[in-house]
Order: structure tokens, then sequence, then C-alpha cells
């Protein structure tokens, strides 16, 4: 195969392409990107990992069609050296590739297209298996992702809290994560599929849908199969195998008859937290919260460094309580929340606090305590 291709166009491509492929398998193809040009003037460009997939079309100058994988990585790191413009691509003997620009030639080794495995697709899936595409904003999947992937669990045991949930009943979509020290929930309107029954994406899955919503602006076609999350966005196409797995029961983690409840400032708490953590012990990042009328301390003490102890003033007034929390998970929460202003609420020093906007989105952090 031979085709001309624009430098900037097909960089952008394999960046995401990179970012799927497997560099770790015992399939050595997966950590390969497959290229085939096309008689109609495009190269498909497809890479995956067997759980997330991902193809681009992009617009090119054909010679010679045909089909040849190589390493992405490698690939991907010659491009990007290469000056902007049209520069040449070349399938030779053997599987391997030749790059032309200007005076400089690189040759890079491939592997027949033949060991490349086939991609989950869409419209192959028929009668009920078939997904059917609904368009969608971006911005709110992407927002949705934004606020809750902070908290999947990075346990590869826990393949139920590897991902995170997604709900929706045609016009608002909720999406919980949690890792079992603390949870996210996040509920907004939109125009989505109707899910009998909630879906879970997979971490990686997940991240690589945020990527693509970034590459791509406006609004996308989302389906949910059988056993796959589609995304369609413009000449991007990502397939997501989805975890066949049950979610844990997240209502019955939130609490709802808080006793205590205290307004503070979100970029205020969010600033002392970040102040405290630097003297909380590294592994726990302990801090303790010390509420009383009117005010909010936060106490930080490693017996290797030394003790932070800072103030806030806040909207309380209620019954005295100290308890400890990870500071790391507090911030985090607060990194997402939309709103000049928070509430935390308590029941007693043993139980979790609740973290929402004042005003704003229905969203709402859960963290577990610490033992002080």
């Amino acid at each position: 195969m031979e085709f001309e291709i624009d430098q900037a166009r097909f960089l952008a491509a394999l960046a995401l392409a990179q970012t799927v492929a497997d560099k770790r398998s015992t399939m050595p193809v997966l950590a390969n990107v497959l290229l085939r040009a096309t008689a109609d003037g495009h190269v498909v460009c497809s890479a995956t990992d067997m759980m997330t997939s991902i193809t681009e079309r992009i617009p090119a100058e054909v010679k010679s069609p045909g089909s040849l994988t190589v390493g992405v990585r490698h690939l991907h790191g010659v491009v990007k050296t290469l000056p902007t413009g049209v520069f040449t691509f070349k399938g030779l003997d053997n599987h391997w590739a030749q790059i032309l620009a200007g005076k400089s030639e690189f040759k890079l080794m491939g592997m027949p297209e033949t060991e490349f495995p086939e991609l989950p697709d869409a419209s192959k899936a028929k009668g009920a298996k078939a997904p059917s595409f609904t368009t969608i904003a971006g911005h709110v999947l992407s927002d949705l992702i934004q606020k809750t992937q902070f908290s999947v669990s990075t346990d590869e045991a826990r393949v139920n809290l590897n991902g995170v949930l997604l709900e929706c009943d045609g016009t608002t979509a909720v999406m919980v994560s949690t890792d079992g020290h603390r949870l996210t929930k996040y509920e907004c309107p939109m125009n989505g599929p109707t899910l009998e029954k909630g879906i879970i994406i997979p971490r990686k899955g997940m991240l690589e849908i945020r990527r693509v919503l970034d590459r791509v602006p406006g609004e996308v076609e989302l389906g949910i199969g059988e056993q796959h999350l589609f995304l369609r966005a413009g000449e991007l196409s990502l397939s997501v195998k989805l975890n066949n797995v049950m979610f844990p029961p997240y209502n019955q983690v939130i609490p709802t008859n808080h006793q205590r409840r205290v307004i503070v400032p979100r970029g205020e708490l969010l600033a002392a937290l970040r102040r405290a953590e630097v003297m909380a012990p590294e592994k726990t990042a302990t801090v303790r919260l010390a509420l009383s009328e009117g005010k909010l301390e936060l106490t930080a003490d490693n017996p290797d460094l030394g003790i932070a102890h800072q103030e806030l003033g806040v909207d309380y007034t209620g019954e005295e309580l100290v308890a400890g929390f990870n500071a790391r998970y507090l911030m985090e929460v607060l990194e997402v929340i939309d709103g000049d202003e928070v509430a935390l609420e308590f029941q007693g020093e043993l139980d979790p606090c609740v973290c929402k906007p004042v005003d704003g989105p229905d969203f709402l952090g859960v963290v577990m305590p610490m033992r002080i």
C-alpha cells in the first residue's frame, strides 16, 4: 500500500490509538495500530486491547490500497518528529513500513494484518442485540465522567468497583463510582438511551471516552449493545466492553438522616486542606475536623514532621463534633464541585461525611471516616 497524508491529522489519530493499544499484552500485535488504506481516499486507523477499541478514518491521497500493522508507540514517535505538512507512507515486503518526508526516511518492522483481532462492530449486530444509537451532547457525558472518575477503584481484584455505573431513563442520567472508601454520585439532565438496568463502564474505557469527547466537541452518538458501549463522533468510533458484574447498592451507603450540617466557602476549605495535606501522614493523609459554633478547625498531626492547625469561619450551629478524614479524598470531591459554597453533613464521629454544593447540580460525595 501507499498513501500521502497530513502529519498533524495522522498524529492526532495515533495519539488516541496509542492510549488504547496494549503494550504489555502477551499478544504482540495488540501493541500495534492497524492501518488500512482504502480506495475511497481514506486511511482507517484502528487499535485495541480486546476491551477497548478505537477506529478513525483520516482523509488521504491513496495511491495503492492495502493494510499493515505497525508498533503504534514507535510510529507515533516518528510522525511526531516530522515537519508539518504531507508525507508519504509505503508498505514494503515482509510487512515493513517506509516513511518518507523530504530527505528523511524511516523504516519500521510491522506484522501481517491477519494477526490483528476483529473489532466489535455495531452494524453487524442483529435483532435485540443491535444497539440503538441516541444523539447526546458530548459535554454532558464528559461532565458525568469528570465528576466521578477519581473515585473509581484501582484494585483489579474488585471488578464490580473497577468502573462507573451509568443509569439513564431517557431524560436524566446518573453516574456513580466508589472504591469502598468514598462514593461519588452525579445526576444531570441527558436525553440519552433508556436503560432498563444500569451498565458498568470499566475505568480505562471511561478514560478513553473522555479523550474522544475532548477531541470532538458537540454532539455524539451513543449506543448500548448487549456487551459493548459504542460511541460515534465524526470519523471516530469507540467501543468499550462493559463489566458484566453487579454494582453495589449505592443508595444504602448514602446517609440521609444527618444531625449536623456546616456550610463553608469551597475555595477556603480546599486551600486549607491542601495546606494540611503537606503535614499529614503520607500514607493516610489523615486530618482532624473539629466543629463548633461558627468555627471549623483543621489539624494535621505528623509525628515525623510536626503539626498544622487552621481555623475557618463557617455557618454552623449544633453539637460539637470531632472526626478524622483522608484529606485527599475530601479535596478530590471539592475540586469537581461547581459553586462557591459547599455543605458538609455529618451524623457522628464514626459516620461518613456527605459533601455537596449548596446551590448547583445534583452532586454528592460520601467520604468514610478514619480513626484519630
